[in-house]
């Protein structure tokens, strides 16, 4: 070990030794005070245990006195004043009761030791009184209950109590006595040990009787689930144990004593703090003695130490310093040198021809001045490098380029002066660094910034112009002459104003003043402006030194262009809307006659009074058929404008392909049976659910299987397979025996309004199913297609996306019986129709019923009188009525309490998908189109009828 560290471990030893010594005997002196205070505790517990117990047995033998007195009284029928007299001198002989008495078995007070006739008092409901009536075996010793508050003495007080028995053994009331607290009280002081004891007086049970200093929370209540008062009563009749206060929750010693007779207990805890308080005192003392020993152990110690090592470590320092500057010169990228007075180069590290690669040798002798090219950088620069040399200053970051065998470099040096301890100069010693690459990076920087199609501006975290590229004119030419190197934003800013080019400061300049200020500060987004007759887009952005970069870009041509856009775009919207406009009017144009021209063909078809010849019955199912062919294009051609104008709404989700597939065909099985086609499925159609909107999917369905009959040859058939493919897509063929298709004509088979050649036979069509179908496959992200030969039929077929989970559907629910209450007839309806024709026609319809009344308004003001007066079950509505609208009608209907309730039914010629939608979020409770069916409408009429059936309820 060196000398040094033997010091230092010999003082180590000595303090540990001296610690330890201290230790022991700071641990014994610790023992000592607390065995003392255990002793003190419990001592003390002692005597006041005994005193309380000589306390309770003189109150006992006051109280057997008192009942031989009421024994006495009772035998030989004393007075009261003879037993109040008695009473007296007992009381007089027992200095611990403030009043002696007793009262009869009913709880009544009867005489006492204060008053011969004393006041009414019955106490039965009184803890004692209970206990002892109740129990007999309690009357043979002394009742102590728990201590309660007398208002009549202003004290806490403890009634001590024996029960009385007649002659047989029974209960005859209690003799008792008043013991108040203070009496307690002043003995526990007596005994106390320090400011903070506390003596507590527990019953048997752990009911806190006396305590001192007086806590009126404790007394009267039960410790006995205390783990430390179960201990006690575990426990030899006195000891000690340590537990937390009850008021204070500070650590105490607690001592205890318990009457083995009586069973009360008697503690006096002292406070640890206050016990060890001698202790601590004599710690402290004793420890700054201990201290002030080892603190000059150490420094002695020290200064020898410190005095050894001092001459250790200047030869080891001398050592590590030189190794570690030979290990910074070679691992550094950059290099050391040092000059003489002349400033001639005497030592530079190898590192410089790594970085150079110029041997170190080859500048020994030169001079900074003979390596320099004073032309290549600022006269000014040049200057003052001069001038700190000349005055053997400090110089940081001077930049030069050097000129040598391996060509021109650009270097940067640091350098400080060296002297003497004369003060006389002798050189320079710095480092160096090659900044060749850094340089070149920053013209590539600089020549990228001067390339900009913008106007770039760096600020400093002063919010200085520290530069600017060539193109300050570029974006905005009124502001060329602004942005000053030097200049702070805000006088850039205030520069701009005054050229009066801003032409949205004009109506306030000093309010677009703050606000483009605010903007720049923030330094995010960009912000628009406009500069004469440009617009100029500023984006800002925040350096990670604090400081913006700001660019302009002169973006009127692009803003141009976006204000074109906006307006075709807003043209597009007009147009839209005129189309929309025009389909809704077409629609309510088409729908008006269609209503009549269907609705009485219909009539005709009855005939019920069986007038018609079959010729003229045949003419009329041509009217029918033709109404409804006119009716099927107008949908269709709505149809396909919604799609083509992006309206559509599809509800996909997985449909089960079979159900779908067989209600198409049962639905157009009576159209092929009575065109003499048989239609039918072929094969399994055990395939998974695809994922579509079930009724586009089934109108797509419907569209082909007409198709198939209707362009197909007498007694043809019409076939309908399905499979899985392997893309993932479930394939629906339909295949007809019909007269086939062209390979020119299928090119334009799916076009609006082309019917190839069809037109021209006496098949009904309109040219839009297909055209139709093709849009809503696709937009369910299937396909369509078809494949033909000339006189030998065609194939349509579907592929739709297989649904991602095939979970099992519920069975369909049985479709119900169509418009049972509606065809029984017995209710009314109110039509409100502006059009006689329609009237009439629902007249008729509503004949076929029985015992349906209906009432007619051709106005919205005579429909709402007419729906008060007669109260309608039913009530249709047209919509586009003179002067009152439908819908202001329907509001005033539901406003009214005495029609609110009445079903209202829209039947009308606006059958946009809009129009439908609006009535009903207006509150109708169907939304019927004309043409009217009469089956759907009685389908309506019986869900009317039905709820308002429910609402009224039984009766």
């Amino acid at each position: 070990m060196r000398p040094s560290q033997q010091i230092l471990a010999a003082a180590v030893l000595g303090i540990s030794v001296l610690l330890a010594s201290f230790g022991y005997d700071q641990w014994r002196h610790y023992r000592e005070e607390v065995v003392e205070a255990e002793r003190n505790v419990s001592s003390a517990a002692a005597v006041l245990a005994a005193h309380t117990a000589r306390t309770f047995d003189a109150a006992q033998r006051a109280l057997r006195a008192v009942a031989r007195v009421h024994e006495d009284a009772l035998r030989n029928g004393y007075a009261a004043a003879t037993s109040h007299r008695l009473l007296k001198a007992i009381h007089g002989g027992s200095p611990v009761f403030r009043s002696i008495g007793w009262v009869d078995a009913e709880g009544n007070r009867k005489v006492s030791s204060l008053f011969a006739d004393p006041p009414p008092l019955n106490v039965a409901d009184q803890e004692q009184f209970r206990a002892l009536r109740d129990r007999p075996d309690e009357g043979r010793a002394l009742y102590v209950p728990a201590p309660v508050r007398s208002q009549i003495l202003d004290a806490w007080i403890v009634s001590v109590s024996l029960r009385l028995d007649d002659p047989d053994g029974g209960f005859n009331g209690i003799a008792g006595g008043v013991v108040d607290l203070d009496y307690f009280a002043r003995v526990f002081r007596s005994i106390a040990l320090g400011e903070h004891d506390v003596v507590t007086l527990f019953r048997a049970d752990g009911v806190i009787l006396a305590r001192e200093p007086l806590d009126a929370s404790l007394l009267g209540t039960s410790l006995a689930g205390r783990p430390f008062m179960t201990d006690v009563v575990r426990r030899a009749p006195n000891g000690v144990f340590r537990t937390l206060g009850l008021s204070d929750k500070a650590k105490r010693i607690v001592g205890y004593a318990v009457d083995p007779d009586s069973g009360f207990i008697v503690t006096v805890a002292a406070r640890n703090d206050e016990v060890l308080e001698p202790f601590w005192s004599d710690f402290a003392l004793a420890g700054t003695r201990t201290g002030l020993i080892v603190l000059a152990i150490g420094w002695g110690a020290w200064l020898l130490v410190r005095q050894t090592r001092r001459r250790e470590q200047l030869a080891s320092e001398l050592r590590f310093n030189e190794a570690r500057f030979r290990d910074f010169a070679a691992s550094s990228g950059d290099w050391f040198w040092e000059t003489d007075a002349e400033h001639r180069i005497v030592w530079v590290s190898d590192t410089v021809e790594v970085a150079t690669g110029v041997p170190a040798k080859w500048h020994y002798g030169r001079t900074r001045l003979e390596l320099i090219a004073p032309e290549a950088m600022p006269a000014e620069r040049w200057e003052e490098h001069l001038a700190d040399l000349g005055e053997r200053r400090s110089f940081r970051d001077f930049e030069y380029l050097r000129r040598g065998p391996t060509g021109d470099r650009w270097i940067r040096i640091s350098g400080v002066p060296v002297f003497d301890e004369e003060g006389r100069f002798e050189g320079y010693r710095g480092s160096g660094r090659d900044v060749t690459e850094l340089r070149r990076a920053e013209q590539r920087l600089r020549d990228a910034v001067e390339s900009l199609p913008a106007t770039f501006l760096l600020f400093d975290a002063e919010d200085r112009l520290i530069y600017t590229n060539g193109n300050a004119g570029r974006a905005a030419p009124e502001l060329a002459e602004v942005d000053r190197v030097g200049d702070r934003f805000e006088t850039i800013l205030r520069r701009s104003l005054e050229t009066g080019a801003l032409r949205d400061a004009a109506a306030d300049p000093e309010a677009w003043f703050e606000w483009r200020l605010e903007r720049h500060r923030a330094a995010e987004g960009s912000t628009l402006v406009r500069v004469g007759d440009r617009v100029v887009d500023i984006i800002e952005r925040p350096t990670s030194e604090g400081g913006i970069i700001v660019l302009r870009f002169d973006v009127t041509d692009r803003e141009m262009a976006l204000a074109a856009a906006e307006a075709a775009r807003a043209a597009a919207d007009e147009a839209n809307r005129a189309k929309s406009e025009f389909l809704s009017s077409m629609s309510h144009e088409l729908r008006t006659p269609l209503n009549a021209i269907i609705g009485f063909g219909q009539i005709l078809q009855l005939d019920r009074e069986g007038r018609l010849s079959a010729e003229q019955r045949q003419y009329s199912e041509h009217v029918v058929r033709s109404g409804e062919h006119l009716l099927s294009l107008v949908n269709e051609v709505l149809d396909l404008a919604g799609v083509e104008a992006g309206r559509l709404r599809l509800s996909l989700e997985p449909v089960p392909v079979d159900s779908v597939l067989r209600e198409a065909i049962k639905t157009m099985q009576p159209v092929a049976q009575k065109a003499g086609i048989d239609l039918g499925l072929v094969g399994s159609v055990a395939v998974p659910d695809v994922q579509a909107d079930a009724q586009r999917l089934r109108q797509i369905l419907l569209n082909l299987l007409s198709n198939a009959i209707k362009y197909n040859r007498a007694d043809g058939s019409v076939t309908v397979a399905v499979e899985a493919s392997e893309d993932g897509c479930v394939r629906i063929s339909v295949t007809d025996t019909g007269r086939g298709i062209s390979a020119e004509q299928l090119a334009h088979l799916f076009v609006p309004f082309q019917r190839l050649g069809a037109e021209f036979t006496h098949i009904e069509g309109t040219g839009i199913g297909l055209a139709l179908s093709k849009r809503l496959i696709e937009a369910m992200e299937g396909r369509i297609g078809a494949s033909s030969q000339p006189g030998r039929g065609s194939t349509f077929w579907i592929e739709v996306p297989v649904a991602a989970s095939a979970a099992p559907r519920p069975p369909l629910e049985a479709s119900r019986d169509a418009s049972p209450l509606a065809a029984a007839g017995g209710y009314s309806v109110l039509y409100v129709e502006d059009n006689p024709l329609n009237v009439s026609l629902m007249d008729y319809l509503l004949e076929t019923l029985p015992a349906v009344t209906m009432y007619a308004a051709p106005s919205g003001e005579i429909g709402l009188d007419l729906a008060r007066a007669q109260r309608p079950d039913v009530i249709v509505l047209d919509l586009n009525l003179p002067g009152m609208g439908g819908f202001e009608v329907l509001e005033r209907l539901r406003r009214d309490p005495e029609t609110a309730g009445i079903p209202v039914i829209a039947l009308t010629a606006s059958a946009m998908p809009s129009d439908v939608k609006r009535g009903l979020a207006a509150g109708f409770f169907r939304y019927l189109a004309k043409p009217l069916k009469f089956d759907e409408f009685l389908s309506c009429i019986d869900d009317a009828l039905s709820r308002r059936s429910a609402a009224a309820g039984p009766g």
